[in-house]
């Protein structure tokens, strides 16, 4: 149980429109109980009860070729699942939301995120002493298994309230079992989509192979208590840091087992020329539909041509590799080879916030940018990156990344009359170049609302900026009485690449 999470009560004054039928009734009686009932009604930390709802009025945004857009549509959810989406639906009995003047759509899914490192948020600083990649060992190393689920918590709260349902936990602070234990039992309290990518730690040198044996004991252990909504993954050093052996060996173990695996590639120009990461692991084998490559900033169109050619998938964050010198995204190359690419957060240490929708717009501008051309990057493309795109990434586009009757409902409601979106013009187009998270007014993730009237239900957040504030206090104390520096971290690994 987390002692972070509460039921805060939803705003009463949008009223659902209430149904005859028992089971519909009960539903929103719970919807709409008041903070101090919910709480002692359930232990705290309980996730909202999925339940039925017609979403009534959107202008809808399936992200479904078939379907399309429908202005003024509904959605019929029930028990987790989308049931229907059309131009009107007849469901008598069933809970309704009133979505006028605003923009339904699949929930966002964010491919590339160590989630650890939220909790110290601006933190990489303007100096080679305090920069990300030195520094962040210095953190890593002294942070506990709980400062870990603290970060991974913050994380959550941030991206559900701007509109995320999914993300790619790139877990890279592991130094034992139990910081795994940690972040996934944060993840079991948030309820948020994710696939946990289990990685290395802060002390990990060069040529070090992941613990596999411990990536199989949290299959065994914890999926079967996360209600099908974390998938399985590793996050593989790769061969800019490991033996193309290495890579070989875990490579065979994840897929054998069926996890999705995802690696750094091509963070600087020398690391890109002399390691020829892609090339490597293409002649051993090892790219393909189940591997996410995550930057690639620096590349080259043969590269690119191999990695559409086995269909391979590409996770870019602009914002960190602008912030961190690896260079400009080339999306638009990226793109002209045939590449997949999705949209990644990386980490607050550079980024400062979780916000999707600025992620989007600068992607779709550093296409236009490169192209030198307004339109070579339309806005539902890039739309179609953080969706659809994303769900493919992380293999879960049969559950999710579209409003398709028989998926999961994942999905958002973002308002239209807030001043930075009016007036309602071109739906696409304000959610990539307008949005913030401010405007999204609901969160739904597999058909529980976990936000409603634009504030999260479950989350206490006064507690969640608590104990982020008490971990930093403490780290940074530590870091100072220990007097240990990042070039003294970095001695300790001789042979490591600083730049993991």
């Amino acid at each position: 149980m987390c002692d972070i999470c509460d039921a805060r009560g939803m705003n009463r004054r949008k009223a659902l429109t209430m149904g005859i039928a028992a089971g519909s009734l009960a539903a929103a009686q719970s919807l709409n109980a008041p903070a101090h009932a919910q709480s002692a009604a359930r232990p705290a930390g309980a996730l909202p009860e999925r339940g039925e709802y017609i979403i009534r009025n959107a202008h809808i945004l399936t992200m479904d070729p078939v379907l399309g857009d429908i202005s003024g549509g509904d959605i019929h959810v029930r028990n987790g699942q989308i049931i229907a989406v059309a131009k009107s639906i007849a469901a008598p009995g069933v809970a309704s939301i009133d979505a006028k003047n605003m923009i339904a759509m699949p929930g966002m899914i964010e491919t590339h995120w160590h989630m650890w490192g939220t909790a110290a948020r601006n933190m990489a600083g303007d100096e080679e002493k305090t920069g990300y990649f030195p520094y962040s060992r210095v953190l890593g190393a002294i942070f506990t298994p709980e400062d870990n689920a603290r970060g991974v918590r913050l994380g959550l709260a941030e991206s559900i309230n701007g509109g995320v349902t999914c993300v790619n936990n790139w877990s890279h602070n592991l130094l034992s079992p139990d910081y795994a234990d940690a972040e996934l039992q944060a993840h079991k309290d948030f309820g948020g989509r994710a696939l946990f990518s289990y990685g290395y730690s802060r002390k990990t040198g060069q040529n070090q192979p992941l613990p596999l044996d411990d990536v199989a004991r949290v299959q065994r252990e914890w999926l079967p208590r996360l209600d099908g909504l974390i998938t399985l993954g590793i996050a593989s050093r790769g061969p800019e840091n490991n033996t193309i052996d290495i890579c070989v060996k875990e490579w065979e173990v994840a897929r054998k087992a069926g996890w999705r695996i995802t690696s750094h590639m091509g963070t600087t120009r020398d690391v890109f020329l002399a390691k020829r990461g892609v090339r490597a692991l293409n002649n051993a084998g090892l790219l393909g539909p189940d591997v996410l490559l995550v930057h690639n900033t620096n590349t080259d169109r043969a590269d690119l041509e191999l990695i559409a050619k086995t269909k391979t998938f590409l996770s870019l964050s602009p914002f960190t590799e602008l912030r961190t010198g690896f260079g400009v995204t080339p999306i638009f190359e990226m793109l002209s080879a045939g590449d997949a690419v999705s949209p990644s957060i990386d980490t607050a240490l550079l980024c400062g916030n979780c916000d999707m929708f600025s992620i989007m717009k600068a992607m779709q501008n550093i296409g236009d940018g490169a192209r030198q051309s307004e339109f070579a990057l339309p806005a539902r493309r890039v739309l179609e990156m953080a969706t659809i795109d994303g769900a493919r990434a992380l293999g879960i586009a049969d559950r999710v990344g579209s409003l398709t009757p028989g998926k999961r409902a994942d999905l958002i409601l973002v308002r239209t009359r807030d001043l930075n979106m009016a007036p309602m013009t071109e739906p696409v187009h304000m959610i990539v170049q307008s949005a913030q998270p401010s405007n999204v007014d609901l969160v739904m993730i597999d058909g529980r609302i976990v936000k409603r009237d634009g504030k999260l239900v479950s989350v206490n957040v006064d507690k969640v900026v608590d104990d982020v504030n008490e971990t930093m206090d403490r780290v940074r104390g530590e870091v100072a009485r220990q007097n240990r520096t990042a070039a003294d971290v970095l001695k300790e690994l001789p042979n490591q690449h600083p730049q993991q």
